[in-house]
């Protein structure tokens, strides 16, 4: 009897430390995915952080129009003076006990990996700075401009927001080292043409739209890619725009034989219906018609008259005597729109392509501007007690702090 208490109690216990196994498992992974920073001091001082952002995107990946999201992989600095940090090595000191800026990102998905570290960086005027240095690998949500689609250019924002009110922090562009983005990574150029420029830019969220009582500061930072469309124009316009010359085809069949003609008719509409689904499998679910939608939806028109002509023919067969007359005068109405539709959706294309190239060009003129004068400079890390100078490269800065 004694046993069997004693086993039960053995069972027991046993399924006990199982569930506080799990219970310890999900406590480490949530440290891992907050950065293992549980809580932080306030600014004693209450005065105003200025926090400086620096952004390398080192990949580029999958950029799902479907899903309105992308993957990335950066590596990101924030810059903050720390005097109380003065004198003392990064080895030995407890981060949680000092001031941090409480960043996270808004409009990322799903993490894959996250790490952090901080670095002591020691100024010319004998004061003392802390950065910040995060890398991560994750997925981000971004709303798409689909208007033009496929001669559409998107831009990929990476939102970052602390949970400081704007009167005690505000984020600043790091004009020492310029944002860049490695292209060479880029793992969607089969799709997109991605340019070779970041925008940053710190924003403020407007009240009336979050409904707090308190504006929060926000950082966007933003990469520029330009849709390739010519699969697009090979494998969907060009179909349709044979479709639709293949639907007068029908008026070679003679009046007399209307139902043939109209049998024709129907069947290419048909095709061309399967081919709007197909063009619906390219896009979200979104509440305005896309310049690929409207292409495919006049063409559904022509077809749609040209199955109405049909049917008046078939009726007019027996009362009218000169059938081809009016088969004239329907060939040069629905040629004339069709070529109208087929005219203006060329045009478009090459109008908004050249727009996105001179929008693009700009943007690239703009930032080499904005990072003229850290052409050839450096910047120095601190590796122990000493700064170390650095030249101005995104990988041995990387390196170079993970050795500090």
């Amino acid at each position: 009897m004694a046993d069997g208490k004693s086993s039960e109690r053995e069972v027991c216990l046993e399924e006990i430390l199982r569930s506080l196994g799990r219970v310890e498992q999900k406590l480490d992974q949530l440290q891992i995915n907050t950065g293992g920073e549980i809580c932080h001091q306030p600014n004693t001082a209450r005065e105003k952080v200025t926090c400086k952002v620096r952004c390398t995107v080192i990949s580029l990946g999958l950029i799902d129009t479907i899903k309105q999201e992308f993957w990335a992989e950066i590596y990101l600095t924030v810059q903050w003076k720390e005097d109380k940090l003065k004198g003392i090595a990064c080895k030995n000191v407890d981060w949680n006990d000092y001031w941090d800026p409480q960043l996270y990102f808004v409009n990322a998905g799903k993490i894959n990996h996250r790490e952090q570290w901080h670095t002591i960086l020691p100024r010319g005027d004998g004061s003392t700075d802390v950065k910040l240095s995060i890398r991560m690998r994750a997925t981000f949500k971004t709303l798409m401009k689909l208007h033009w689609f496929p001669f559409d250019c998107q831009e990929l924002t990476i939102k970052l927001m602390s949970d400081w009110p704007v009167q005690f922090l505000e984020f600043k562009n790091d004009r020492n080292i310029k944002d860049c983005i490695r292209t060479d990574t880029f793992t969607g150029s089969h799709e997109w043409i991605l340019h070779d420029h970041v925008i940053a830019v710190p924003l403020r969220e407007e009240k009336e739209k979050t409904g707090s009582i308190n504006e929060f500061p926000h950082y966007h930072i933003s990469m520029n890619v330009q849709r390739r469309y010519a699969h697009y124009l090979w494998n969907l316009v060009l179909v349709i725009f044979m479709l639709m010359v293949l639907s007068f085809s029908s008026f070679s069949i003679p009046g007399e034989n209307a139902d043939a003609r109209f049998g024709v008719t129907v069947a290419l509409l048909l095709t061309a219906v399967a081919y709007k689904f197909i063009v619906n499998t390219k896009l979200p679910m979104i509440p305005y018609l896309t310049l690929m939608d409207r292409y495919v939806l006049w063409s559904l028109v022509i077809h749609a008259l040209m199955v109405i002509q049909n049917a008046l023919c078939l009726v007019l067969s027996g009362l009218v005597s000169k059938m081809y007359l009016i088969d004239y005068v329907s060939i040069a109405v629905l040629g004339g729109i069709a070529l109208t539709v087929n005219v203006s959706f060329a045009i478009i294309g090459v109008i908004k392509t050249r727009e996105a190239d001179a929008k693009m060009k700009e943007n690239c003129l703009e930032y080499e501007k904005i990072y003229a004068h850290t052409l050839n400079g450096a910047t120095t890390i601190t590796n122990g007690n000493h700064a170390v100078p650095v030249i101005n490269t995104n990988v041995d800065v990387l390196h170079l702090e993970q050795m500090a």
